[in-house]
């Protein structure tokens, strides 16, 4: 259901922007190089620290082992760099700007990584002195990792709200962020606990074990750890400092709840239970199975926090637009059509089989346009600024590029019969026109008309177009063996004739002659 937009009672329509301190800021970027913000100082200082931490690990790990140290990072990489893009694409309207993902990235691999691997390492000595081997071994990782470990990521989302807080204003937000300083811890963990089981092994097998591994914590269990841990938590950060319109408690409540949330199901997580699920060797349904029971009820909860802000977002899309769908510069269909990515894409393939590729490329690039226009609305209370007057000129001209593109030609696609009793029709299957023969000028030769089939359809059935001509669309794939009547030939095409008068155009090199 849409925002209801409240009614100017002197105008007696929308007003041009509503006031309320709720409203997201889209129109604006911030850099997260703020040398004047103290935050930014401190984030920079443990990041270079913590980074010497990092980097001499992974340097011990790659002059021991290599082959396993550079497997692991290809495979890492192949994970990271789709699930960075989906993260990014998730966001339908206000792209959050590079240098602060990047930073949040940075966080999660260096800065959260490194003080863990301190951090961890005295908290397992203070509980191994206290409860002994045992304990330590079964319940440590429950214990010591989800406090620590959640607590260090949300200090980086902390920090990055402190150097720039004008991009943390609605929950999405905070999830990118989150999930962004998770994916880089996620990355850089990952290569320790693939090389643990290379060490166990001396180095005898420095691809098995990191293929295993790879296996457990990313493909089947990748979006179930810190990616979803964050996630959560940097949710309940975005709530407590964008919805202002809440009271203080509630908005402290919900941080400390799904601050909480993810702490838990971390401790789910590396807690011992299901763990005989991968004694032994364990195979692809154990390892699902695992990551299933651990981690799915607490995804279907990310999912719907998702699913909601995502909802909230579109709701403020058509705030900010509502002036531009009355003014004529967007129209309903157009804001229903922006407020879902799939609904985008949906448009933009249609456009692209009835008008062409270059039509479909250039609704991509309206729509982006139309959503540029909404950011810019949001910057600025007055409906005249000279800003969004330039973004609605540059609408309504790809508007009109638009309508002036011609719609591809329909070609039929008839049913080519065999004539042989009990033949099959031949199916009316489009394939790239790139197949046809080059055309080439040549005095055509007219056979006569009484038919007879002088050819025959190869084996592999062949395709026919309309006319000689390589740019049109084929029109239907004739059936195998089918005997055609050639009636004349251009160049390497030749004019074709069925038993029941239908008529085409086929490449006459691919035809079978019939013995006389």
């Amino acid at each position: 259901m849409a925002l209801p937009v409240p009614m100017d009672p002197a105008a007696g329509r929308p007003p041009a922007l509503p006031s309320s301190p709720q409203m997201p800021r889209w129109g604006y970027q911030a850099s997260f190089i703020q040398p004047r913000q103290p935050a930014f100082w401190l984030f920079v200082i443990i990041v270079a620290i913590t980074a010497l931490l990092i980097l001499g690990e992974q340097a011990r790990i790659l002059s021991a082992f290599p082959v396993a140290w550079l497997f692991s990072w290809l495979l890492l990489a192949i994970w990271v760099v789709p699930v960075v893009l989906a993260v990014y694409v998730l966001d339908q309207f206000e792209r959050e700007p590079v240098s602060i993902m990047v930073a949040a990235l940075l966080w999660g691999a260096v800065a959260a990584t490194g003080l863990a691997l301190v951090t961890n390492t005295a908290w397992f000595e203070i509980l191994f002195k206290l409860f002994g081997a045992t304990f330590v071994q079964t319940w440590g990782p429950a214990l010591i990792g989800p406090t620590v470990e959640e607590t260090l990521k949300y200090a980086g989302l902390v920090l990055i709200y402190l150097v720039a807080r004008s991009e943390i204003d609605d929950l999405f937000d905070g999830f990118i962020y989150g999930a962004m300083i998770g994916l880089g811890f996620a990355t850089v963990e990952n290569v320790g606990y693939f090389i643990r089981p290379v060490v166990a092994l001396g180095g005898a097998d420095q691809l098995g074990p990191v293929v295993q591994l790879y296996l457990l914590r990313v493909v089947f269990s990748g979006f179930y750890m810190h990616v979803l841990w964050t996630g959560l938590t940097g949710v309940g950060l975005a709530y407590f400092v964008s919805r202002t319109d809440q009271p203080r408690q509630r908005r402290l409540l919900v941080a400390i709840g799904l601050f909480a949330a993810g702490v838990i199901s971390h401790f789910v997580w590396n807690s011992p239970l299901l763990t005989d699920l991968l004694r032994g060797d364990p195979g692809p349904l154990e390892m699902i199975l695992f990551g299933l029971f651990k981690g799915l009820p607490f995804l279907g909860f990310l999912i719907v926090l998702i699913l909601l802000a995502q909802r909230r977002e579109r709701r403020w899309f058509e705030v900010a637009t509502a002036s531009e769908v009355e003014a004529g510069i967007l129209s309903p269909t157009d804001v229903s059509t922006l407020g879902d990515i799939r609904r985008r894409v949906a448009a933009r393939r249609a456009l692209q089989r009835s008008h062409g590729s270059g039509a479909g490329r250039l609704l991509g690039k309206l729509q982006r346009e139309q959503i540029d226009l909404a950011m810019v609305r949001t910057r600025s209370h007055d409906p005249r600024h000279p800003d969004i007057e330039r973004q609605r000129d540059l609408v309504r001209s790809l508007k009109d590029q638009l309508a002036a593109m011609p719609a591809l030609p329909i070609v039929p696609l008839p049913t080519v019969p065999l004539p042989a009793p009990g033949s099959s029709a031949a199916a009316a299957t489009v394939t790239p026109a790139s197949l046809a023969p080059a055309a080439a000028p040549a005095p055509p030769t007219v056979t006569t008309n009484v038919w007879a089939p002088s050819h025959r359809v190869p084996e592999t059935g062949m395709l026919a177009w309309s006319a000689p001509d390589p740019g049109l669309t084929p029109m239907v794939t004739l059936v195998a063996r089918l005997d055609l009547r050639s009636v004349e030939q251009v160049g390497d095409w030749a004019r074709v004739e069925a038993v029941n008068c239908w008529t085409g155009w086929v490449d006459a090199r691919l035809l079978v002659r019939l013995s006389s």
